[in-house]
């Protein structure tokens, strides 16, 4: 039997990390169902819990080759592993991870990654010189694509695929672990429901009047409103301080301890999304809700784009007055808005697919 050991920022309890594992897991295992995977983690026994395969200490330096030895091939999942804004350790340890594999003679696969900020010099030499000898590369988007080559990585394959939470079925998610979590939260529970994802970033405080404004209207115009924290507990402090900024009464907090598996079940349960969250807005179109994103990052903006919603532009400018002209206007045509994300939402699931395949056949030509 096949084994493919899976690295990336897994463990950190961030929904949206944890829902690009589980949509890798979940296209590799409907491709070919006998595979082995196996994940390096921060919390190897929780992850081992939630996702069900065999989990590992992604800080032990013999844990990690062993794996390497015991595996085909090294898979590194999702997200955007190649920045360096949150820290220039981060591309070091990726590429050692990768570097060791190489050693080891085993394939290495690039999983429908984001690409950047990259900041430091150093950071580029060590993608140009590590990436190369990947032997497969899979983007999420073509700017990351482009972003790879402009590092110097030319020799190994690049190809455009999509987020791997799009390949989710909106079929295996529970509708009664929402229901359940939004039970009792709202006086009238028959309104429609909005999902509003935030975060901080950096020192912007700016636009969380502009987030107040935009969450006290959809309760003028009859929402439920609901703050939905997707990095717990970073995202909880910036909801709640927004929350104190509205006049109107009744939004509500998820602030009780859940996996991603629950905010995929409340997500199900909503109507609409504003999210500054990418995963936010991912789900929401993998579960074919509209959604209004708010950038902080090219990374928002490229997924917005593909999938054919509005943007509200970037949180440094964000303007109430213009956010809420927006708003009421995609409102007003939610039927027209509902169709355009069930299209775009079914060609990024498509493209989302091809990463898996690539990985398998890669994977059947080292055998």
């Amino acid at each position: 039997m096949s084994r493919i050991l899976i690295s990336g920022y897994y463990g950190f309890n961030n929904a949206g990390d944890d829902v690009v594992l589980y949509g890798i897991i979940s296209s590799l295992v409907r491709e070919q169902p006998n595979i082995s995977l196996a994940v390096l983690s921060n919390t190897p026994e929780r992850t081992a819990e939630l996702f069900g395969i065999e989990a590992y200490d992604r800080w032990s330096l013999g844990t990690i080759i062993r794996e390497l030895k015991r595996s085909d091939m090294l898979v590194m999942g999702g997200g955007t592993l190649m920045q360096d804004v949150t820290s220039p350790r981060s591309v070091l340890y990726y590429l050692g991870i990768v570097m060791i594999a190489k050693l080891l003679g085993k394939p290495v696969v690039f999983y429908a990654q984001g690409f950047g900020p990259i900041l430091k010099s150093l950071s580029r030499s060590m993608i140009k010189r590590v990436v190369n000898r990947v032997d497969i590369i899979t983007v999420r988007d073509h700017e990351s694509g482009e972003d790879f080559k402009a590092c110097g990585v030319k020799r190994a394959p690049i190809h455009v695929t999509a987020d791997p939470a799009l390949t989710i079925s909106a079929d295996d998610i529970s509708d009664e672990r929402g229901k359940t979590l939004l039970e009792g939260m709202f006086a009238d529970a028959s309104k429609p429901l909005v999902a509003i994802s935030v975060r901080d970033w950096k020192q912007e405080q700016h636009f969380k009047q502009s987030m107040a404004k935009a969450a006290d209207w959809f309760v003028e115009q009859g929402w439920n409103v609901l703050f939905l924290p997707m990095h717990v507990p970073s995202d909880l402090a910036p909801s709640r301080q927004i929350m104190d900024q509205m006049t109107q009464q009744g939004a509500r907090l998820l602030d009780v301890p859940v996996t991603f598996h629950d905010i995929m079940s409340v997500l199900k349960q909503c109507d609409y999304v504003v999210g500054m969250r990418l995963h936010s807005l991912i789900l929401a179109c993998m579960l074919r809700i509209p959604f209004t994103g708010i950038s902080y990052d090219p990374k928002i903006d490229r997924f917005v784009e593909r999938a054919g919603m509005p943007n509200a532009g970037h949180i440094t400018k964000l303007d109430a007055s213009s956010l809420l002209t927006l708003l009421a206007e995609r409102l007003k045509m939610l039927d027209q808005e509902r169709e355009t994300i069930t299209r775009q939402a079914l060609l990024l699931e498509q493209e989302a697919a091809k990463s898996s395949e690539l990985v398998l056949k890669a994977l059947h030509r080292k055998r």
